[in-house]
C-alpha cells in the first residue's frame, strides 16, 4: 500500500471583492425583496432570492442573496420573522463583485465564503434578526 504524501495547506486566495454593505451602496434609497422572487424560491423555481435595490434618484438594479442567504432567509421567515426585520439585516450584508463582475448579496469574507456564510439563528425562536446573529 503506498503511503500518504503530507504537505502544507494553502487556502486558495479569494478573487471575490467586497465593494460595502447595502446599506452603505445606497444612502437615501429603499431596499425591498424583488416582487415575485420570494414565491419563485419558495417553489423552487429559481435558484436564490433577489432584491430591488432603488437609490436616492430613484434608479434600481436587482441583486441576487447568496444561495446560503436565500436558504436561511427562507428559513427565517417561515418560523416567524418578518420581511422588514430580514431587509434591515440583508442591508447590513456585503455586496461582493465575482471575477466576472456580477454582484450578489453575502456575508464578510472570512465568515465562511460565498456558499457558507449566513446562519439566520433561524433555530429561530424570535420574531427579529440582529445582525450580529447573522454570522455564525
Amino acid at each position: 500500500m503506498a503511503a500518504l504524501q503530507f504537505k502544507m495547506y494553502e487556502r486558495a486566495e479569494s478573487t471575490l471583492v467586497e465593494v460595502g454593505t447595502v446599506g452603505q451602496q445606497i444612502p437615501g434609497g429603499s431596499l425591498k425583496f424583488t416582487p415575485g422572487s420570494l414565491a419563485k424560491y419558495q417553489a423552487g423555481q429559481i435558484k436564490s432570492i433577489s432584491m430591488l435595490l432603488t437609490n436616492k434618484k430613484g434608479e434600481s438594479l436587482t441583486m441576487p442573496l447568496s444561495k446560503r442567504v436565500s436558504g436561511t432567509i427562507k428559513s427565517a421567515l417561515e418560523n416567524g420573522t418578518t420581511k422588514i426585520d430580514c431587509i434591515k439585516a440583508i442591508a447590513k450584508l456585503n455586496i461582493v463583485e465575482t471575477e466576472d463582475g456580477a454582484h450578489i448579496i453575502s456575508a464578510p469574507q472570512g465568515t465562511g465564503g460565498v456558499e457558507e456564510e449566513v446562519i439566520i439563528n433561524a433555530a429561530v425562536t424570535s420574531s427579529k434578526i440582529n445582525y450580529e446573529d447573522l454570522i455564525f
